[in-house]
């Protein structure tokens, strides 16, 4: 059975975001996932706050970098929104993005050594033993949390890459999906994912696979496709998705996207996104529509659909009708 959460990707206020949170819930979200996108609202902040106002959802900052985060930092953060809603906590780490990371006066290097080593940290410090770890990027030298979470806090990898994807496999418990990939790069992902579990002796079939998945809900098709385009375009900027968006055939100016996102000019992104991207890369359109779209995802192998919802409050309401309905 496929479980449904919704995104929040930080444009929106506190407030506003906290608030859908609340009506997520209500109407059937079994998570609720906050990004990180660099320069937004903060994603342990904010789950943290989805933690204390809701009473069933899990919750799950994504994607926390290991380039801009200490592994004790997150290890206590997350034990804390374990402590606030116990057995409710979930991570999903990531690389980050390049070029926001360089903005930031970060540097992507050797983002596989960095993933598994932040992992083996987090595991060492959630098992409430005082232990080291010496590695190439990071080190622990007897520390130890004094606390540890009522229950295991499961860990994601925001995978892109065929690497990375097989190290999600190998060392994760799940793995979560880009948006804007279409429903068959999903499923070669996940096949890249399945065979790193195997190579690490694992099961498969234990893996969470989710997959975040831009929607917006119109009855007028036209205006679904112009509340996604933005999602569409900012989804552009990362340099992972080349596989993805080569595969589906549809011509875009990558580059130009990115100049204009390095602007912060998101209508002249938006611009250079065609109609027929956002179908390929998004859930647009009638409820029923959507719901197709989404069956090809599940298809591709997903239990876990995180909506990344567009557009104003009767969009959101639309959406949420549409989550109430495929959450029975």
């Amino acid at each position: 059975m496929t479980a449904f959460g919704v995104s929040f990707d930080g444009f929106a206020s506190f407030d506003d975001a906290l608030a859908l949170a609340r009506r997520a819930e209500e109407a059937g979200a079994d998570s609720l996932w906050m990004a990180e996108h660099l320069g937004y609202r903060q994603s342990l902040v904010s789950c943290t706050a989805f933690a204390l106002k809701t009473e069933r959802a899990t919750v799950v900052p994504t994607a926390i970098s290991p380039y801009l985060w200490s592994p004790v930092s997150v290890a206590m953060a997350m034990a804390t929104i374990a402590e606030a809603a116990p057995g409710r906590a979930a991570l999903a780490l990531g690389s980050g993005n390049p070029m926001f990371l360089a903005e930031a006066g970060a540097k992507l290097e050797r983002p596989l050594v960095a993933m598994r080593e932040f992992i083996a940290c987090l595991r060492q410090l959630w098992s409430g033993e005082a232990g080291d770890f010496e590695g190439e990027m990071f080190r622990l030298d007897g520390m130890r949390m004094a606390f540890r979470a009522s229950a295991p806090i499961p860990l994601y990898v925001a995978a892109m890459g065929p690497r990375m994807l097989s190290l999600s496999g190998e060392q994760a418990d799940g793995v979560v999906l880009s948006a804007g990939l279409t429903a068959e790069y999903a499923a070669r992902s996940l096949a890249m994912v399945e065979a790193g579990a195997r190579a690490a002796g694992r099961d498969p079939s234990a893996l969470r696979r989710a997959a975040y998945l831009y929607t917006a809900v119109d009855r007028d098709r036209a205006a679904a496709i112009e509340l996604l385009r933005p999602k569409i375009a900012f989804m552009m900027r990362n340099d992972f998705v080349a596989p993805s968006v080569a595969g589906s055939g549809i011509p875009i100016d990558r580059d130009a996207v990115k100049e204009a996102i390095s602007r912060r000019d998101m209508k002249a992104a938006a611009d250079l996104i065609p109609d027929e991207a956002v179908e390929a890369f998004g859930i647009c359109g009638t409820p029923e529509d959507c719901q197709r779209r989404i069956s090809e995802y599940q298809a591709a192998g997903i239990d876990e659909a995180v909506l990344l919802i567009a557009g104003d409050e009767k969009g959101e309401a639309a959406a949420l009708d549409l989550l109430q309905a495929l959450s029975r």
